[in-house]
This record gives structure tokens, C-alpha cells and sequence, in this order.
């Protein structure tokens, strides 16, 4: 599958960003015309002191500009992080939404885990969505989501190819957020598109860095990870053309070879 992440730079306005983001598309399809799907990061539009200015109406601008992204340039796109208020939940979500290349919502996913300062401001998702395309399943984990084994695991467990993961990993992050994925994709032999947000946002630095890790073929074991990563600070794109076939191979092994914990007896010594 062919697969790009979109790194824009935060910029001061809603409109600045909406630019920068096409600017960046446009560049990806005139060099790559038959990419699969594109995915935003978790955050690619200005950020307010004020969270709740923050906020978008449900399917609001940022929803409709992705839209229209993904039918003027005919590709199926992930629209990474909207933070969205709906009408029958008093808290609003962050969402990740997936739209074909004419442009139609295929479905949108929310965010599970809340990190930090989320929790008291956003409702989480309750399901784990594993969406079909082109004979690939695949799954939407937004940033935290990663940082907790069970929902690659869930996603890998029942049918998903690979992982997309907008994320929003700030410099101080990073270390950790490398070991999350490599370990996700290790654990679960399952390709991850990690599309991280670039740009200041209330005064921290998020360098970018999105990376696709997906495997080289081999040996089933010890299984070999490559990284395609993106530049640190500097806006652009990523893709790569990742194998799927071989992956699946070695998941069908390693889900096999788990021991369900119910069965393993804990016993506490003193």
C-alpha cells in the first residue's frame, strides 16, 4: 500500500494552515499519483490560550477543507485531530475523520485515551473502528492511543493491516513516543504511519518527525523494523510503498503464540 503522512507547520491562522496543507498535498500528488491514503497529524491548525475557541461545530470548517481536499485531489484522506462538539454529548470529541478520493465521509474515529489535561475537557471514544479498503483492513489510533498495548493489540487482533496514528508529540516526547511505536509494531508485526504535528504551540516546540515503520522481509524471527522518518522541524510529506503480505505472515505467528492472561497463574511471594 502506498501511504504518505503530511507534515504542516502551525502557522498563526486557520487560513495560513488550510494553506500550507494544500501547498503540501499538491507537492505529494504531482510527484506520487497513485498514493493510497494521506494522513494529517493530530494538530495542524492554530492552537488558543481560550480551549474552548478551539472547538468546531460538528463537520465544521476544518471538516469541510479536508473534504474538499479529498475530492479536488483525488485521494482518500485521514483529516487527523478536529476538536468537535456534538449535539448529544456535553463534551467534545477529538476525532479523526476518513474520506474517499471523491470526497464522502467513510467514517470518523475518536480518541480512546485522553492524555493529561483531555480527560477534563473531552469525552473518549468507546470503539475501536477497523475500517476496510482495498482489500486492507487498517486502524485509527490518535496519539495516546499508541501508549497503551491493548488497542494496537484489539486493532491487530481483529483483522487490522496496519495503523495510522495522527499524533501530537512535543520534542520532549519524542524519546518515549519512538519506543511506543517501534514496541506496537513489534509486538503486533503490524506497519504504523505516525503523522506528528510540526510548529509552536503555546510556547512548546513539536519538531514533526513522522515516521512509517513497516518491515523488511525475512526471517520471521527476529523481525526487522525499517523506518522512513521525516525531516525534525521542517514541513513536507513522507511515503513510502509498504509491504502488507509479509507482515500479516508474521502476525498470523506471533498472535498465535500469545498465552491468554486468564490462563498464567500470578502467584505473590513474600
Amino acid at each position: 500500500m502506498k501511504i504518505a503522512c503530511i507534515q504542516p507547520e502551525v502557522a498563526a491562522t486557520r487560513n495560513e494552515c488550510y494553506t500550507n496543507v494544500e501547498s503540501i498535498i499538491r507537492d505529494l500528488t504531482d510527484q506520487y499519483e497513485n498514493c493510497d491514503i494521506v494522513c494529517l497529524p493530530e494538530r495542524w491548525t492554530p492552537y488558543s490560550i481560550d480551549v474552548f475557541k478551539n472547538f468546531q461545530q460538528e463537520r465544521g470548517d476544518d471538516y469541510l477543507f479536508v473534504k474538499k481536499l479529498a475530492r479536488t485531489y483525488r485521494i482518500n484522506l485521514l483529516s487527523g485531530g478536529i476538536w468537535e462538539k456534538r449535539e448529544y454529548s456535553k463534551k467534545p470529541f477529538v476525532t479523526c475523520y476518513f474520506f474517499n478520493d471523491k470526497g464522502e465521509e467513510v467514517t470518523r474515529q475518536d480518541k480512546i485515551h485522553l492524555y493529561a489535561y483531555e480527560r477534563g475537557i473531552f469525552q473518549g471514544g468507546k470503539e475501536l473502528k477497523i475500517v476496510r479498503f482495498k482489500e486492507v483492513n487498517f486502524a485509527i489510533l490518535i496519539c495516546f492511543d499508541v501508549a497503551f498495548y491493548e488497542t494496537p493489540r484489539l486493532a491487530a487482533e481483529n483483522g487490522a493491516d496496519l495503523v495510522f496514528s495522527p499524533t501530537q508529540i512535543r520534542e520532549e516526547g519524542l524519546y518515549n513516543w519512538n519506543i511506543y511505536l517501534q514496541a506496537r509494531s513489534l509486538e503486533n508485526r503490524m506497519p504504523i504511519a505516525a503523522c506528528n504535528t510540526l510548529g509552536k504551540i503555546n510556547n512548546r516546540n513539536f519538531p514533526g518527525k513522522s515516521k512509517i515503520i513497516s518491515f523488511l522481509e525475512g526471517d520471521s524471527t527476529p523481525s526487522k523494523l525499517r523506518v522512513l522518518e521525516a525531516p525534525e522541524n521542517q514541513s513536507g510529506f513522507i511515503y513510502d510503498d509498504i509491504d502488507l503480505d509479509f507482515p500479516k505472515k508474521i502476525r498470523s505467528i506471533r498472535i498465535s503464540e500469545k498465552i491468554e492472561k486468564t490462563k498464567i497463574i500470578i502467584s505473590k511471594i513474600s
